[in-house]
C-alpha cells in the first residue's frame, strides 16, 4: 500500500469513527439539555447547588484513575497491531486490579471527608445531613465508576466506539428515564444518586459481553496480572496523572472556589453557564476520542507522516466543531438561558461568553495531546497543565473578591489562553515536525474562513427575530449550522472528507432502509 493510500485509511479511520461517535452522542445530549431544567424546578437552585458543590469536591477522586484507562486504549490498540494479543490481557487484567484497589481508596477518603464536609462552605445547618450524605454518594459512585472504566477503555483500544457509543446511550436513556421518575415520586437528589451508581453497576454486564464475543482473547477476569503489567502501565500513565491533575485544577475547582466564598445558590447560577460552555467540548469529545488509538498504531509502526496527517485533519475537524457551536453560542446566550432555564438565569449570559471562549482555546489543543499522548511525549504539556490550573485558582480567589462570579470565570480564561496558545502549540509543532504555515493553512484557515458567514448570518436573524422560545432559537441556531456546513464543505473540506461524508451517509440510508424493509 502507498504512502498516500496509508494516510487516506487513517484519515477514512478517523472521520468514520468520529461520525459514528456523534450518533450516540446526540441522545446523551438532548437528555442532559431536558433534565437540567427539571432538576432545577424540581430541587431549587439551593439544592442543587449543594449537589453540584458535592459532586466537584468528590470528581477529584477521579484523579485515582492515574490515567490507567488511557494507558490500556494505548496499549490494547499497539498489541493488537503487532499481534501480541497475551501482553494486552495481562496489562487488562493489572489493570482491574490496580482500579479495584485504587476506587476503595476513593471511598475510604469520602466517609472521612463526609462529616467535616458541611463545616467547610456557606452550607445552612438544616442541610449539614444531606450534605454529608451527597458526598458519601458521590464518592461511593467515583469509587465504583474507576474500576467500571475498564470495559470502556478495551472498547476503545479495539476501535469499537460504535459499541462504546451504543452502551453509552442505553445508560444514558435508562438514567434519565428513571431519575425523572424519581424527582416526580419525590425521591430527591439522594434517590438521584442512587440510580445512577444502580444503572452504572448494572452496564457492565452488556459491556463484559460485548468484549467476550469481539474479542474472546481479552477475557476480562482477575487471572494474569504482573507486576511487569503494573510497570509498563505506570511508564505512560505517570505524566498522564499530572495532566489531570492540571486538568482538575482548572477545570473542576471553580464550583469550590464558589462555594467557600459565595453563597450556595450562586453554585447552580455558575454551573448552569458552565454546563452551556461546555457544549462545544461534549461535541468535539467524540471526534478525540478516536486519536489515541489511532495515534498509539501509527506511533508503534514508526510512521511520522502519517502522523503529521492524522494531527493536521484531527486539529480542523477540532476547530470546524468548536467555532461551528462556539460562535451562536456566543452570540445568543441570553435568549438561550431564558429558554432553557428561565429569565432568572439570563443575566450569566456574559459568563456563557467568558467560559464558551476558554472552552474554546483549550478545546483546540486536545488533538495536540491525544496525539503526544499516543507518541508517549505528554511530559511537558503535564507539567503546563499544573501551572495553568494554580494560575486558575490563584486568579479566582483574587478576582471572586473584586468581581464575583465574572472573576471566577475570567481566572479560568486568562491562563488557558496563555498556556494553550503560546506554550502547548508550539510545542506540538515542534515534536511532531509540522510548521508553523501548515497550521495556519491546513487547519486554521479552512476552520475560519466558513465561521465568517455563519457569525453575519446569526447576528442579522438575531436583531431581525429576537428570539425567546426555545424552538425559535433552536431553528437559528440549525439555519447558522447549514450555513457553516455547506460554507466549510466548499471551501475548507479536503476532497477525501467529502468522500467521506457521502459514503457514510449513504452507508446510513442503506442500513436505515433495510431495516425498514424488515419492519
Amino acid at each position: 500500500m502507498t504512502n498516500d493510500k496509508r494516510t487516506e485509511a487513517v484519515v477514512r479511520r478517523l472521520l468514520r469513527g468520529s461520525l459514528s461517535n456523534y450518533l450516540g452522542k446526540f441522545i446523551a445530549l438532548a437528555a442532559w439539555f431536558f433534565l437540567t431544567p427539571f432538576m432545577l424546578q424540581q430541587l431549587g437552585a439551593t439544592v442543587y447547588g449543594l449537589w453540584v458543590l458535592a459532586s466537584s469536591v468528590a470528581a477529584y477522586g477521579w484523579l485515582f484513575d492515574f490515567g490507567i484507562a488511557a494507558a490500556l486504549t494505548k496499549y490494547i490498540a499497539e498489541y493488537r497491531a503487532t499481534g501480541q494479543a497475551d501482553q494486552a490481557k495481562i496489562l487488562i487484567v493489572t489493570g482491574l486490579y490496580l482500579y479495584s484497589a485504587l476506587g476503595l481508596m476513593v471511598i475510604a477518603l469520602s466517609a472521612t471527608l463526609a462529616p467535616i464536609f458541611p463545616d467547610l462552605f456557606s452550607i445552612a445547618p438544616d442541610q449539614h445531613a444531606m450534605a454529608t450524605q451527597l458526598v458519601l454518594l458521590s464518592g461511593l459512585e467515583v469509587g465504583l465508576a474507576i474500576p467500571c472504566a475498564t470495559t470502556q477503555a478495551i472498547l476503545r483500544g479495539l476501535h469499537r466506539f460504535e459499541l462504546a457509543n451504543l452502551l453509552s446511550s442505553i445508560s444514558t436513556i435508562v438514567s434519565v428515564t428513571a431519575m425523572a421518575a424519581i424527582l416526580v415520586l419525590g425521591g430527591g437528589v439522594i434517590g438521584l444518586m442512587l440510580v445512577g451508581i444502580a444503572v452504572m453497576l448494572i452496564m457492565q454486564v452488556p459491556s463484559i459481553w460485548c468484549i467476550h464475543r469481539i474479542a474472546p482473547e481479552l477475557r476480562v477476569g482477575w487471572r494474569g496480572a504482573s507486576w511487569q503489567g503494573a510497570q509498563t502501565l505506570a511508564s505512560f500513565s505517570s505524566w498522564l496523572f499530572v495532566l489531570r491533575i492540571g486538568g482538575y485544577l482548572e477545570m473542576k475547582t471553580d464550583e469550590i472556589v464558589i462555594g467557600a466564598f459565595l453563597p450556595i445558590d450562586a453554585v447552580a447560577r455558575y454551573n448552569i453557564a458552565r454546563k452551556l460552555s461546555t457544549l462545544p467540548q461534549m461535541l468535539t469529545e467524540q471526534l478525540v476520542r478516536v486519536l489515541l488509538p489511532l495515534a498509539s498504531e501509527l506511533h508503534a509502526e514508526r510512521d511520522m507522516a502519517r502522523l503529521r496527517s492524522l494531527y493536521i485533519v484531527s486539529m480542523r475537524l477540532t476547530l470546524v466543531i468548536i467555532l461551528a457551536v462556539s460562535c451562536p453560542l456566543m452570540l445568543l446566550p441570553q435568549a438561550i438561558l431564558t429558554a432553557w432555564v428561565g429569565a432568572s438565569y439570563a443575566d450569566a449570559a456574559h459568563l456563557v461568553l467568558i467560559l464558551t471562549l476558554a472552552s474554546l482555546i483549550d478545546t483546540s489543543q486536545w488533538p495536540a495531546g491525544l496525539v503526544l499522548q499516543g507518541m508517549a511525549q505528554h511530559r511537558v504539556p503535564s507539567v503546563l497543565s499544573i501551572y495553568t490550573g494554580v494560575a486558575n485558582i490563584v486568579l479566582s480567589i483574587v478576582l471572586v473578591h473584586f468581581l464575583g462570579l465574572t472573576g471566577i470565570a475570567l481566572g479560568t480564561l486568562i491562563p488557558t489562553s496563555i498556556v494553550c496558545l503560546g506554550f502547548v502549540l508550539p510545542y506540538t509543532m515542534r515534536i511532531i515536525g509540522i510548521s508553523r504555515r501548515a497550521v495556519v493553512v491546513e487547519s486554521f484557515l479552512p476552520a475560519v474562513w466558513p465561521a465568517i458567514p455563519m457569525v453575519l448570518v446569526t447576528y442579522m436573524l438575531r436583531e431581525a427575530l429576537e428570539p425567546t422560545s426555545l424552538f425559535s432559537i433552536v431553528a437559528l441556531v440549525g439555519l447558522s449550522l447549514l450555513v457553516y456546513v455547506i460554507g466549510y464543505l466548499s471551501m475548507g473540506a479536503s476532497e477525501l472528507e467529502r468522500q467521506t461524508y457521502r459514503s457514510f451517509a449513504l452507508s446510513t440510508l442503506r442500513s436505515a432502509e433495510l431495516h425498514l424493509k424488515r419492519w
